[in-house]
């Protein structure tokens, strides 16, 4: 489903029957992390900002306590797991017009990511700092400073 929602969202169930499924899925299994970002997946398709929220933080707080960040990532597991969360919730209010929300969101996810040295996230959250900074002023400097950066991290 989650495949069909990014490639081809007509061929996926609809968002009510979607939902009942995931319901389901997480009646018997709580700490399901896919089910959750799957069910955060379908709430943004339908615009609900508070399910789609409530659905990420899920997702993100099953993630790191179930470990499945850690068993393939070593130590860093946690810590990528909590700044990617972070990333996410920025990106979650930027679409939604939470601007100020997404702001502290984004201010967090640079922080544990400089902490962390993660040059990757830090290029994603200048990018998304862009996108933010734009609806203010006018932020040629910082989107040749992204550029600049990806090209140097190879990364689109």
């Amino acid at each position: 489903q989650a495949s069909l929602l990014k490639n081809d969202e007509t061929k996926a169930l609809t968002p009510a029957s979607l939902q009942r499924e995931l319901n389901n899925l997480l009646k018997f299994n709580p700490d399901f992390a896919e089910a959750h970002y799957l069910s955060y997946l379908n709430s943004l398709r339908v615009q609900d900002v508070f399910s789609s929220t409530h659905s990420l933080i899920h997702y993100f707080d099953r993630l790191i306590l179930t470990g499945a960040e850690s068993k393939s990532n070593g130590d860093e597991g946690y810590g990528r797991s909590l700044r990617y969360a972070a990333l996410n919730l920025a990106t979650l209010h930027c679409r939604f017009g939470h601007y100020q929300q997404a702001e502290l969101a984004l201010q967090e996810a640079i922080r544990i990511a400089q902490e962390s040295n993660d040059h990757v996230c830090l290029q994603h959250c200048l990018s998304w700092l862009y996108i933010l900074e734009q609806k203010v002023f006018d932020s040629c400097v910082l989107l040749e400073h992204s550029v600049n950066k990806s090209l140097h991290f190879g990364l689109p």
